[in-house]
């Protein structure tokens, strides 16, 4: 007997892996700080974000963002609003232009994953957590190994997403269009 899930309950076993991996990953002996720039929530976020399906974006980037802002508290509710506000505004566009080949997903997951580290250090400075040495060149230089850390690990596991996920969140050609698209 074969269990079937629906797409949420898929998600939502996709969400609990990426942020239980992530915690395991990070706290390793000799390899950890090679994946404290690898966010793989934002990593499901971009690969639901790439569809259509507007409110299961953000809901996907704001529950995923929440459990990483409950787990490692550096400012509640920044990741959780960085993320939704991602899967928004990527859902958003692919509205209208299709993002979901291969190529587009690869170009748009290290544009997402400077835009959290961007609005993530604009939380930290505008509530006043960011220490006060940080200099603009340690955010850029934060966010350019989190641009690279994500889109390695996004080449590793969007095919892995597309094998386990892609049938559930994909917009197939039979489906309805929401809007057409302009490309």
């Amino acid at each position: 007997m074969v269990l079937e899930l629906g797409p949420t309950a898929r998600i939502t076993l996709a969400l609990g892996l990426m942020i239980a991996l992530q915690t395991i990953l990070v706290r390793l002996p000799y390899l950890g700080f090679v994946f404290e720039y690898v966010d793989l929530v934002l990593i499901l976020t971009v690969f639901v974000g790439i569809q259509p399906r507007v409110l299961r974006a953000a809901l996907v980037g704001m529950t995923g963002g929440l459990l990483q802002d409950l787990l490692w508290g550096v400012l509640y509710g920044a990741s959780g609003f960085t993320k939704m506000l991602i899967g928004y505004t990527l859902a958003v566009v692919s509205v209208k232009f299709s993002l979901d080949s291969k190529i587009t997903r690869l170009l748009v997951l290290p544009l997402s994953s400077v835009t959290n580290t961007g609005l993530f250090a604009f939380f930290l400075y505008f509530f006043s957590i960011l220490p006060p040495e940080t200099t603009f060149r340690d955010i850029v230089r934060i966010g350019m190994f989190a641009l690279l850390g994500n889109t390695v690990a996004g080449v590793v596991l969007f095919p892995l997403g597309d094998r386990w996920l892609g049938k559930w969140i994909a917009v197939r050609s039979t489906d309805e269009p929401l809007a057409p698209r302009a490309f």
